[in-house]
């Protein structure tokens, strides 16, 4: 479990390239465990990338977690590229202590690494397609490390079904909880409120006696216009905590 002061020193470490990733970021690094929370990230998938490249690498290198994370604008091969290796402008803002491990580049770049090959191979570290996993089209079969996660499709109520397996997963592993990313674009793209709706009631706003965080993704565009008022409040009260990072523009 990551502690206030291990908080700070993460969020002030990093020299951030897009305004409010270091606000959004705190926020996550202080969700507390048994959280259904929804996030409303800006439409530059730069700033999202930003998000979830620093939040992964801290639960993987400093907290005893397995993360499970399902994207849907971006490939599977696409974040695994970016885990991998995130390129930072140090002109960005101002210069902070970097960890040891940054490698840099030039005079005005680093790039930071993640050993993702290592997560995912001990199972740490999940990718699946958001498509792919809560669709209810027909049986689809996930290539994984872990056979565990090989099969979590069939429909909409598969939620209970891949928490079951993650906290066995984690039981396996001697892991201390589970983070997971959600991203329901695929749902948003095909204007299908009531299968958001019904994935979305299907988890609890909190988990009780599940040391589990999950953490539901929600593009700008996806739900101030595609959504009405009235479903945008029935989206936020299905969560127990709600992040908003807006974008301007």
């Amino acid at each position: 479990m990551i502690v206030d002061d291990d908080v700070n020193d993460a969020i002030n470490n990093i020299i951030y390239q897009h305004k409010g990733v270091k606000e959004i970021l705190k926020a996550l690094f202080q969700t507390p465990i048994g959280i259904h929370q929804i996030v409303v990230y800006p439409n530059n998938i730069e700033i999202l990338r930003e998000m979830y490249f620093h939040y992964i690498k801290k639960l993987l290198e400093d907290s005893n977690e397995i993360v499970i994370f399902f994207p849907y604008y971006e490939t599977v091969d696409s974040v695994k590229n970016v885990l991998s290796s995130f390129t930072i402008n140090k002109n960005s803002n101002s210069i902070n202590n970097i960890d040891a491990k940054e490698e840099k580049n030039d005079n005005n770049k680093k790039d930071i690494t993640i050993d993702i090959k290592r997560y995912i191979n001990q199972g740490s570290l999940v990718i699946i397609d958001s498509n792919k996993a809560f669709s209810n089209d027909e049986e689809r079969t996930i290539n994984n490390h872990d056979k565990t996660y090989d099969r979590i499709i069939k429909s909409n109520n598969n939620f209970a079904a891949l928490v079951r397996m993650s906290i066995h997963h984690a039981k396996k592993l001697k892991k201390e909880g589970i983070t997971i990313l959600a991203n329901y674009g695929f749902i948003s793209e095909k204007k299908e409120y009531e299968k958001l709706l019904e994935l979305e009631k299907s988890i609890p706003p909190f988990f009780d006696s599940i040391k589990i965080k999950l953490t539901c993704l929600y593009r700008q565009n996806d739900f101030f216009n595609k959504y009405t008022r009235q479903q945008q409040k029935e989206l936020l009260d299905l969560h127990s905590r709600s992040i908003m990072m807006m974008d301007s523009s």
